[in-house]
């Protein structure tokens, strides 16, 4: 039998592991799934038609299957957040469910949400995702796996976020972070390569260079997006990680951040397609 606190109200109705621990002060929906070793330490609060996958730890605070903050909802709409396995949610995480009837918020496996950060409605993260204090999500956005989006960030809606992209702490983005790459600031500078995860994940040196070269030549050179694609598939090594970036960015529908060249081109009234869509 699960280990359920009598002070945690749990609905008959909810469907919970036989070895699920659920700390006091926890209230569980009646429509809530609940997998295997998965542990509520306290005060935690599971509602709407939400699935949790095995091996979670959900830490005081934390809300997950709430109504999203849309004005346009409707209470009656049946809508989902699905959980992965051996995820950690922290004190504050905040997970919305879908906006539109039928639709999910879908987190994958073995992330780690720190403190009050938040995933709005019909998000998708991936897998090994770390979002640091206060890392806000709006809706509908894309984080892609093996991503760090530090503390006190925020992405606009229907953004979209590389695989092994980094966000710095403070920054805000309204476009597609491609992957490999690092952002700093408010739509800011894409700062580099981030070769720290690329090393942790024991990529080869040839493929850190190739994507330095990726860096530069779409980055670093104030060309459109046109131009420096056609570039990178002339002088760079047609490594997979390097067909995966040309793929995002052709991929994007809100248009990829700019580099530093590409927006003192903009600011000084010359045309540059990176900043379109």
């Amino acid at each position: 039998m699960p280990r359920i606190h009598p002070l945690a109200v749990v609905d008959p109705h909810a469907e919970v592991a036989d070895d699920v621990e659920i700390g006091p002060f926890c209230i569980i929906g009646p429509h809530v799934k609940i997998g295997p070793q998965t542990r509520l330490i306290g005060q935690c609060y599971i509602t709407g038609h939400t699935t949790i996958g095995a091996r979670n730890v959900i830490y005081p605070n934390v809300c997950i299957g709430a109504e999203p903050q849309d004005f346009a909802f409707d209470p009656a709409t049946i809508s989902y957040v699905h959980i992965g396995d051996e995820n950690v949610f922290r004190e504050g995480v905040t997970i919305h469910a879908g906006t539109k009837p039928e639709s999910a918020t879908i987190i994958g496996n073995r992330n780690f949400l720190m403190v009050n950060s938040h995933i709005g409605h019909n998000c998708r993260i991936g897998n090994e995702v770390i979002m640091a204090n206060c890392a806000l999500m709006a809706g509908y956005v894309e984080v892609q796996d093996g991503c760090f989006i530090s503390g006190l960030t925020a992405a606009r809606q229907f953004c979209r976020i590389g695989r092994l992209a980094m966000m710095w702490g403070l920054s805000a983005i309204s476009k597609d972070l491609p992957p490999f790459m690092i952002v700093n600031g408010r739509n800011g500078d894409v700062a580099g390569v981030n070769v720290v995860a690329l090393r942790r994940r024991k990529y080869p040196p040839a493929t850190i260079n190739a994507l330095r070269k990726v860096h530069t030549i779409f980055f670093r050179r104030g060309r459109s997006v046109s131009t420096a694609l056609e570039m990178i598939r002339k002088e760079v090594p047609q490594l997979p990680e390097v067909e995966e970036f040309i793929r995002f960015v052709e991929s994007s529908e809100r248009g990829v951040l700019l580099g530093r060249d590409a927006r003192a081109k903009r600011l000084a009234g010359e045309r540059d397609t990176t900043d379109e869509g």
